[in-house]
């Protein structure tokens, strides 16, 4: 806690019991650090508000989440979605669990709804009127607004020859939306308690897994990693896939994402590498 006695605070024994209260003070600190007094602190100072984000994720949703459990339909995610907290963080647990779980099964098939789930869609303003047109996946089919803009005083045909290049350049920006936030490298804590998102790599490590160093028990895992920026590759390559939406258009954009695409070397193995430390080399004299 930040009380202490050379601030105006009061002394304490071994014993004693401490009322505190997490607060949202400006810092990007870690929960653990941004303890203050109700009465000492809180109320004498204006910077200081209640940090009711901590205790919803904290206090709130783990005891909604354990009562809702047996209802079929709701998950974490849904539940944060609920309480207005960012789901993105408990869609990306879950999605860790269910891909651990799948290995471990041996399960290898799902449907394109599941795996493209947590993607962003393929979207673009009308140039007209501004509506959004975009593809999704909808029910293991793909829901089309491309083939007329979906504002109602516009029925513009986005796919006439004059708007591809705008078109190709909004998927370009997309693409190095998605590689470059998967560069930036940022990695957050598995405990929800702690939270902590950083840039930096840290030195410890528990069975080969980077330990976060703020509350020093909580894994850190990527917060956009290898396999979520090729899923959205993928996901681009299926939205613009003209042999299963019939949209001959698309087939210059797929291209691009397909260059893109064959220049990572995330889904391949290198077999020579792979092996090389099994065999004696071979010594000329």
């Amino acid at each position: 806690m930040n009380t202490s006695a050379g601030s105006g605070g009061r002394k304490l024994r071994s014993g004693d019991a401490v009322v505190y209260v997490v607060c949202d003070d400006g810092s990007s600190l870690p929960a653990t650090q941004r303890a203050y007094h109700p009465d000492l602190e809180v109320a004498k100072r204006s910077d200081l508000t209640i940090d009711a984000r901590y205790y919803l994720e904290q206090q709130v949703h783990p005891v909604v989440s354990r009562l809702c459990d047996p209802i079929e339909g709701t998950d974490a995610a849904r539940i944060a979605e609920c309480l207005g907290l960012d789901a993105s963080h408990f869609r990306q647990a879950l999605r860790r669990d269910e891909d651990d779980d799948a290995t471990l099964l041996g399960v290898t098939e799902e449907s394109e709804l599941e795996k493209y789930r947590d993607c962003e869609e393929m979207k673009f303003p009308c140039r007209k009127c501004g509506s959004e047109n975009k593809l999704s996946i909808v029910e293991d089919a793909y829901g089309l607004t491309l083939e007329r803009c979906p504002g109602s005083d516009c029925q513009q045909p986005p796919l006439e020859k004059e708007n591809m290049a705008y078109i190709r350049n909004q998927l370009t920006q997309a693409v190095r939306r998605h590689v470059h936030r998967y560069y930036e490298g940022w990695h957050v804590c598995e405990d929800p308690a702690c939270a902590m998102r950083t840039r930096q790599t840290p030195l410890v490590l528990n069975r080969g897994q980077p330990v976060c160093p703020a509350c020093r028990c909580g894994i850190l895992h990527p917060e956009f990693s290898e396999r979520s920026v090729y899923r959205q590759l993928g996901f681009y390559q299926h939205c613009l896939d003209k042999d299963k939406i019939g949209i001959s258009q698309l087939n210059d954009l797929k291209l691009d994402v397909d260059k893109v695409v064959n220049n990572c070397a995330y889904s391949e193995v290198n077999l020579s590498k792979l092996f090389e430390g099994l065999f004696p080399q071979k010594i000329s004299h």
